[in-house]
């Protein structure tokens, strides 16, 4: 009996230690330690270049993949940047207006400029095949790729398609939209991001996305409908479809127009001042920001600031020199794209500067680029103001870099 009882004990401590190291075996390779899982496996690769390649492409098509609209060309931007002089990067924080490509091809260098927004009168009479060689002479003697922009909303904003010898010719969203619903508006738009990419455009400053409600209104011709949803719709389409066609787009003006009247715009343009909003902040974020934020969900490269003073977000300043909306643009929108003013200095907006020159004020405020007529004395004033430390060279290199990486993702650099 005894020796039946030391065989038994013998066996069970045998067949415990058995199932001992079965049972870590089993843990050691399916659940493997905290060490063996952070350490790479040896045949771990890098992404392909395939696959950066579709991130990028997502990217050029509307798709923000990241909390960032060009994160994936941060890197190769600072790059650049850091070969740059300051005079460089002061002129890539200005679209100068051109309506003579002579000058503009002879200015575009002298200036650095990030490019230009082209009048119709420098393409007047001119056939698609002359638009074509006239924008490659120009692209092609800037120290870096510029951009190249048109303002083909349709109807009465047009950059090329009534001048007059092209056979296109666009009416305006609001007649297309009564005529043959939004349908017949994105198809209208897609034949007018075709047209401009052939001709050698990258940026096509629209569209309107404000949301007038009766004809007295300033952006009524201009826009589409006072139907938040449909122009929410049309925003999200240009943005994602109008930008796989290599076009980008500009939302805008921030934070809308919305019920300004034509009568109260003309005042404030006889008197110097600008326009003032007076509705109340709810109801600008509860409408006014709504197609804005459809427009960024698909990854609209642009929004464009508007000259108006929007009283009860912020009293003393235009929407574009006013920190406190692009702070909302940015936090409530969720826009990280490029942030450009509305033409700059067609009307004196020093009132509202802080006492700084309105460029070098746009730029503190939080504008990447600023739209100038007057683009050589634009250049200087915000020369001087880098040179002066009132733009420090810090933010001069984050604006330039976020410029560069635009570029980069939307394949005007390579």
């Amino acid at each position: 009996m005894k020796k039946f009882v030391i065989i038994s004990v013998v066996l069970l401590l045998i067949g415990g230690g058995a199932f001992g190291y079965s049972l870590w075996h089993y843990i050691d390779v399916t659940h493997p330690s905290i060490e063996s899982a952070a350490a790479p496996a040896a045949d771990a690769q890098t992404p392909d270049t395939e696959t950066v390649k579709q991130a990028t492409e997502a990217t050029e098509a509307g798709t923000n993949t990241d909390s960032d609209l060009f994160a994936a060309n941060y890197d190769k931007a600072a790059k650049a940047v850091e070969n740059m002089s300051k005079e460089e990067m002061a002129g890539q924080l200005i679209v100068g207006i051109c309506s003579d490509l002579d000058t503009g091809t002879a200015d575009i260098a002298q200036y650095h400029l990030a490019g230009y927004l082209f009048e119709s009168n420098a393409f007047l009479y001119k056939s698609a095949d002359e638009i074509k060689e006239g924008l490659t002479t120009l692209g092609s003697s800037a120290n870096i790729a510029p951009i190249l922009a048109a303002q083909e909303e349709g109807g009465e904003k047009t950059t090329v398609s009534s001048n007059g010898v092209l056979t296109q010719s666009f009416d305006s969203p609001r007649n297309l939209l009564a005529s043959g619903g939004l349908q017949e508006v994105e198809k209208t738009e897609l034949e007018k991001a075709t047209l401009l990419h052939d001709l050698g455009f990258n940026l096509n400053l629209a569209p309107v996305v404000d949301v007038p409600d009766s004809s007295d209104q300033i952006m009524y011709s201009r826009s589409l409908s006072d139907d938040v949803k449909v122009v929410s719709d049309f925003a999200k389409y240009c943005a994602k479809r109008v930008q796989a066609k290599g076009v980008s787009v500009a939302l805008k003006h921030f934070p809308g127009y919305g019920t300004i009247t034509d009568s109260a715009n003309y005042e404030a343009q006889s008197t110097g001042t600008a326009v003032i909003d007076t509705r109340d902040a709810d109801t600008i974020r509860n409408t006014g920001y709504e197609p804005f934020k459809a427009g960024v969900s698909d990854g609209a490269h642009f929004v464009m600031m508007s000259n108006v003073v929007v009283k009860s977000i912020d009293a003393t300043h235009t929407a574009a020199l006013s920190s406190t909306l692009h702070q909302e643009l940015r936090e409530l929108v969720g826009f990280s794209g490029l942030t450009i003013t509305d033409v700059i200095d067609d009307a004196d907006y020093s009132a509202y500067a802080d006492g700084k020159n309105v460029a070098v004020a746009a730029i503190l405020a939080g504008n990447d680029l600023v739209l100038s007529r007057n683009y050589s004395t634009t250049y200087s004033a915000i020369l001087s103001a880098v040179n002066d430390g009132t733009i420090s060279e810090e933010q001069l290199k984050q604006i330039c870099t976020r410029i560069l990486a635009y570029k980069y993702t939307a394949g005007l650099m390579k």
